[in-house]
């Protein structure tokens, strides 16, 4: 459960960091967001898991 939070949270940071710095630099921000919200998806299959 601990590693799909930590996933979201860095997911996320990582989303809203690229949507902020792709006003200047598109190209860095939008491999920061797509990255982001890659990982904030595949922290979800960690939420979901069932132990």
């Amino acid at each position: 459960m601990k590693k799909g939070i930590a996933l979201f949270s860095i997911g996320l940071v990582m989303l809203m960091l690229g949507i902020y710095l792709s006003i200047n630099w598109i190209v860095i921000g939008g491999f920061l967001g797509v990255g982001g919200g890659l990982i904030m998806g595949w922290s979800t299959y960690f939420l979901a898991q069932k132990r």
